[in-house]
């Protein structure tokens, strides 16, 4: 249902047409890089500017008052303050509603951002965990209306909490209105999806390209017999590639995500964002025409919703993934997107939690620290998806001449093979293949291994803290993925359902248990989980994050804010000299002059005295 316009005041009118003159430029720019040679290019700005406008003229007054507060201070969620949650809807509140309900114990977790997986209407069945969307426009029916989720964003704004949802523009479920249009012969709609006529060329291009689930939807087209061509799949069958070289499909687009801001969501998760854009002869994967989308989609909003955030999940070596914050035009900074997931510094810490060793996320944390400004990371230790080991295998390259192999004994010790601690297991990997592995943050870190053994359990918090820490003190906004904060463990249940028998992720998707939320585990977990924020915040570091050499091969040092943080990946105590003369532990564990002596999978959060 299409808001009506809303009665906007001379001043708010003025702030939209001296956006438009700043940032008019830059879109048209993107524009023309898009869909210069289409014949009705000439048309296109002008259309552009009016879709832009009647959108403004729908946005709520109360969501005109955020854009300017933001717009006054560009970097509010580069804050030492920020901390987020990731959880489905059904899983954590059963509704939008019953989200709703909930969000005092997200405030009591000290949450300022959340994020709701797989809110948006999604195709009858198998739907990729509700990836693929049958409407940008309604909430999922079993969820609730887009009238709870105007509600749910009215109280998360009142609690200071900015609402993120997926907007996954790579593809839509083949049973979206455009996808039925299309199968019933109209142009228009076909013209909204790549779709190939010939089987030559399918091959051609398949043979250029990767594959995301290998085991379970190999290859990346679908032969249509309504469409007679292959529709271009490249993660499930029921899962269409949209074809953004169509200046249609751009603006419906972004209608879509223009509409959806104005409902009150602050930020979009852009699913499979280094997807966006094809070439013959290429592997369609961080293409420079998929960096130009997003900056056309960026550049509309610091027009009509400047308040709104855009988070590039790019699960891509940290090579590629730094250009999705942005690039320069004849010398000039162009912003894309203002958060991308670290996935690399996840992944590195895992790997070092296995290894005892913490040059790996050293060297990540090095490459990191080129933020622009006005943007940062989304760091954390565990989400809905695998631990995917392919992005990290791009950055170990460089330094390991055999990364795979190296990646393959972390995963084994994470899977509990080799005697390993962790209960993870592994995700479309056959043999001895290497893909993912998945297991929710207290299994993989061997709380469910440690049985009732209280030496063993405090290895499993010890290790649990660590990551959290890496993801707080490393400068992202560190996000929580539910149930991480009160150890849950893997859930096996999810093998009795049909639908999602086949689908390994859902082991670390659980429905939350409320009732482990005063358990004694909670308490330790969700008791370190605020120590350390609150160490974040007492030094100021937000951002940018520099790793330092703390000439100990065990040993992870960051300086955040005023602030030396150290992570000891080894299970052995080690002592590290890092130049400091006094300091104290914000942690709580004493103070000390000159060398630091630090216990097995530990962290000191040394402030200088």
């Amino acid at each position: 249902m299409r808001l009506s316009p809303v009665p906007q005041s001379p001043l708010a009118s003025a702030a939209f047409d001296m956006r438009l003159a700043r940032h008019g430029a830059r879109l048209d720019r993107q524009l023309q890089a898009l869909y210069g040679a289409t014949p009705d290019a000439a048309e296109l700005p002008a259309r552009v500017r009016t879709l832009l406008r009647a959108r403004f003229e729908e946005r709520p007054e109360e969501l005109l008052a955020l854009d300017a507060a933001r717009e006054a201070r560009p970097d509010w969620f580069v804050d030492p303050a920020m901390l987020g949650y990731s959880t489905y809807v059904d899983r954590f509140g059963s509704t939008v509603a019953g989200v709703e309900s909930r969000v005092d114990y997200l405030e009591n977790l000290g949450v300022r951002y959340l994020h709701l997986l797989a809110l948006l209407k999604a195709r009858e069945g198998d739907s990729d965990g509700g990836f693929a969307v049958a409407d940008y426009l309604a909430v999922e029916p079993a969820l609730g209306s887009m009238a709870d989720l105007e509600r749910l964003t009215a109280r998360l704004r009142r609690a200071r909490i900015s609402l993120c949802v997926d907007f996954a523009l790579n593809h839509t479920a083949d049973d979206h209105h455009w996808a039925k249009a299309a199968k019933a012969g109209d142009p228009h709609y076909r013209d909204f999806y790549i779709v190939l006529d010939d089987e030559a060329e399918v091959a051609a291009r398949e043979a250029r390209l990767g594959q995301i689930f290998p085991k379970t939807a190999p290859g990346n087209f679908t032969y249509i017999p309504e469409l007679k061509g292959w529709a271009w799949t490249t993660f499930y069958p029921f899962q269409w590639d949209l074809n953004w070289a169509n200046p249609e499909l751009f603006l419906a687009m972004l209608d879509a995500l223009l509409t959806l801001a104005n409902r009150g969501i602050e930020a979009f998760r852009l699913d499979s964002i280094a997807f966006l854009w094809k070439e013959a002869g290429t592997d369609c994967r961080n293409l420079p025409l998929a960096h130009v989308v997003v900056r056309a989609l960026r550049a509309a909003l610091d027009i009509v919703a400047p308040g709104v955030l855009l988070k590039a999940e790019a699960i891509v070596p940290t090579r590629h993934v730094l250009p999705y914050f942005g690039g320069e035009e004849g010398g000039e900074p162009v912003p894309e997107c203002h958060l991308v997931y670290n996935n690399s510094l996840m992944v590195s810490g895992w790997a070092a939690l296995a290894e005892g060793d913490a040059r790996l996320p050293l060297a990540i944390q090095q490459e990191s620290a080129k933020l622009p400004p006005n943007a940062n990371w989304l760091s954390y230790s565990r989400c809905h998806d695998d631990i995917g080991w392919g992005a990290l295998l791009g950055d170990l390259a460089a330094i390991d001449p055999a990364p795979e192999a190296r990646l393959k004994a972390v995963a084994a010790m994470l899977e509990g093979r080799s005697g390993g601690w962790g209960r993870g297991e592994a995700f479309q990997t056959d043999g001895d293949g290497l893909h993912g592995t998945n297991g929710t943050m207290a299994s993989l870190a061997g709380l469910e291994a440690a049985g009732e053994d209280p030496a063993l359990r405090e290895r499993a918090f010890a290790r649990i803290r660590l990551l959290n820490a890496l993801a707080i003190a490393s400068g992202g906004l560190a996000t929580l993925y539910m149930g991480d904060e009160t150890g849950v463990l893997n859930d096996r249940t999810y093998l009795a359902d049909p639908e999602k028998a086949h689908e390994g992720r859902w082991l670390h998707r659980p429905v939350m248990d409320w009732s482990a939320t005063t358990t004694p585990d909670a308490a330790r977990i969700g008791g370190d989980i605020a120590a350390l924020l609150a160490a974040r915040i007492a030094s100021g570091g937000a951002g940018n994050v520099r790793a330092l050499d703390s000439r100990n091969p065990a040993v992870l040092a960051l300086a955040c804010g005023m602030d030396i943080v150290l992570l000891n990946f080894s299970p052995d105590t080690t002592t590290v000299d890092i130049g400091l003369t006094s300091w104290r532990d914000r942690l709580g564990k004493g103070a000390g002059t000159g060398m630091i002596d630090i216990g097995g999978l530990d962290v000191i959060w040394a402030a200088r005295e």
